[in-house]
């Protein structure tokens, strides 16, 4: 008990002491600002006393100074970081939109080309907007219809080559029967010129990807890398449109026929845009185009076409003169011969390049 009292009383004198200390820092602070102490030791002892509290004090600050302006920093590089972050984002999905719209633009350019090439049929551009989910029919969904000219089986292509035809159409959008489906039946023919052999290209339920050109004759000139085209029988595709090229040609197990794989031109996997042949026509015949000519005897075919002009317009003159003379012999018949004179005003009932055949032998009757 004695031993706790004792150490109460010794830390009470500490602090006590500790009390006088600090009073004693404190007047002599006060009275050297106060300029009460102008004696050169009281200023030394009072800056030997002060100047620890001023180092720490001043540390202090500068830390505190540090710390505030990290802080600040900190702050703003994370609004800034955020900031960045939006705008990286933002880039991102503007650039993958225009990404989108530059690929639409590179198809839909490919379209506009084919268009104004094949002039023999009047199209009508597509989206695709749809596929059917079954495993064994391969039919797509455009968002044309009646309402912009569409009907049923109408063929449907693109810049590659043939693509289906439309099986049902709806007013604003078309069911469209793809080449590849099984249900599917194309006539094509070869078109190599030394072959031309004709056949049917149907979807085989086997081999999706690649259809097969059936009904061939085992002896018929078909060769691997020959382009198959449609044959236009039958009414529903255009003659001409390109279906693919043969890969493979294997015969069928009767022995007497045989079918070629095709690759078709168009990827069925990549389809997005497409046209509609509303109509078709003959395709007007390429320009005659002058054959070669021999080195050294070059002739220009602008010149000779002019010279063949004129040379046909003496003809013509040379033959209108003739007919002019005829007609005034005519007239010196008649009058000779006593006959009214033929009234010129009158319309004639032949062109005037064309010389009535008994003509001639009224003038030497009545000469």
């Amino acid at each position: 008990m004695s031993n706790k009292v004792r150490k109460d009383k010794q830390t009470g004198k500490k602090i006590i002491a500790l009390i006088a200390v600090f009073i004693s820092v404190f007047c002599c602070v006060f009275f050297a600002a106060r300029g009460k102490f102008s004696a050169p030791v009281a200023d030394n002892a009072a800056m030997t006393i002060l100047s620890p509290f001023q180092r720490v004090f001043s540390w202090v600050g500068s830390q505190l100074t540090f710390v505030k302006n990290t802080v600040n920093e900190m702050s703003n590089l994370h609004e800034q970081n955020k900031l960045l972050r939006e705008e990286v984002e933002l880039l991102r999905a503007q650039n993958l939109t225009a990404s989108e719209y530059a690929s639409e633009n590179r198809r839909l350019r490919s379209l506009l080309d084919y268009k104004q090439a094949a002039v023999q049929f009047d199209l009508v551009a597509a989206s695709v907007i749809g596929r059917e989910s079954a495993s064994w029919s391969s039919v797509i969904v455009i968002n044309r219809g009646t309402l912009d000219g569409v009907a049923n089986n109408m063929a449907v292509v693109t810049e590659l080559g043939l693509v289906g035809h439309v099986a049902e159409a709806g007013l604003n959008s078309a069911k469209v029967q793809l080449l590849i489906d099984p249900r599917s039946s194309v006539g094509t023919i070869i078109q190599r010129p030394e072959s031309r052999v004709a056949g049917i290209v149907e979807g085989d339920i086997k081999n999706p990807a690649h259809p097969r050109m059936v009904n061939i004759p085992k002896d018929s000139d078909v060769q691997v890398d020959d382009m198959v085209v449609t044959s236009g029988f039958g009414g529903v595709y255009p003659k001409g449109l390109v279906v693919g090229k043969v890969v493979a040609i294997h015969n069928e197990e009767g022995g007497l026929l045989q079918f070629a794989e095709i690759d078709t031109s168009v990827d069925f996997q990549k389809l997005e845009d497409v046209a509609v042949i509303v109509a078709s026509r003959e395709a007007p015949p390429e320009p005659i185009q002058p054959p070669p000519q021999t080195p050294g005897t070059e002739t220009d075919p602008y010149e000779t076409a002019e010279k063949l002009r004129a040379a046909q317009q003496q003809i013509l003159d040379a033959q209108q003169q003739v007919l002019d003379a005829q007609r005034q012999q005519l007239q010196q018949a008649q009058e000779q011969s006593g006959l009214p004179p033929v009234n010129q005003s009158q319309p004639s009932s032949y062109d005037d390049d064309e010389f009535p055949p008994n003509e001639q032998d009224f003038g030497r009757s009545a000469q």
